[in-house]
């Protein structure tokens, strides 16, 4: 079965979390964090600068790990694997490509309806809030 390489990045700000929803052919309502499929021989860091570029119209200017995750992916319903990394970026998050919409979440997210990916949910989301970083 065919695996998602994916690369994501948590953008943080006085401990809100930058995510994203796309634009998706049955108008799904999950966020998740910036970042995409891997292009090439790209690296990680080449992979993230561009895809943050694309998408929110940044300059990715560092990043630092945070962990490698397995799930299932929201929109193509297959296996995902996705190593996410701090992002320390330049310039304000504005919607380009598909994405359709942006916020900035706390801990308290689910009280505002706002729905998220599983991989956002399950573990980055979380290790965010015991790190104390959300």
């Amino acid at each position: 079965m065919k695996k998602i390489d994916k690369i994501g990045g948590i953008i943080l700000h006085e401990k809100k979390l930058l995510v994203v929803q796309k634009r998706t052919k049955d108008n799904r309502e999950e966020y998740i964090i910036p970042g995409g499929k891997r292009e090439g021989q790209e690296t990680d860091f080449e992979t993230l600068r561009r895809e943050l570029s694309e998408e929110i119209q940044v300059k990715l200017v560092s990043f630092e790990p945070f962990g490698g995750f397995d799930d299932i992916a929201i929109f193509e319903n297959i296996p995902i694997h996705i190593e996410v990394y701090f992002s320390f970026i330049e310039g304000e998050p504005t919607c380009d490509s598909e994405i359709k919409k942006l916020v900035w979440i706390d801990r308290d997210y689910a009280k505002e309806g706002i729905k998220l990916g599983g991989v956002l949910e399950k573990f980055v989301v979380p290790k965010l809030i015991e790190m104390g970083m959300m």
